[in-house]
């Protein structure tokens, strides 16, 4: 099971701007934002999506479990992988979730 948090969900970025950073400082931006709220970012992600399992893995991501699903999302003809990471607000101690 998924724990309750702050999940990164989908970014798709148009073929013509691949591999320039866009994922990546979207995903950072992402980060930034959880970092106000939490203590830990998460992500589910297809084992088979290789691209986004190397970007959340360059970001520090490390992997906790694989499964065919999580929570409502189901992953055919493949598994899953729940990712998570630790992140630090820059303006001081991250503020605990309720």
């Amino acid at each position: 099971m998924a724990p309750a948090g702050y999940y990164l969900a989908g970014i798709e970025v148009a073929c013509g701007y691949r591999q320039r950073g866009v994922a990546r400082s979207l995903t950072e931006a992402r980060l930034s934002w959880i970092a106000q709220r939490a203590s830990t970012a998460w992500c589910v992600v297809n084992a088979q999506n290789t691209a986004s399992l190397a970007l959340h893995r360059a970001l520090g991501f490390e992997e906790l479990a694989r499964a065919p699903r999580f929570g409502t999302v189901v992953f055919n003809g493949g598994s899953g992988l729940l990712l998570s990471k630790e992140v630090v607000s820059s303006r001081g101690p991250a503020k605990a979730q309720v």
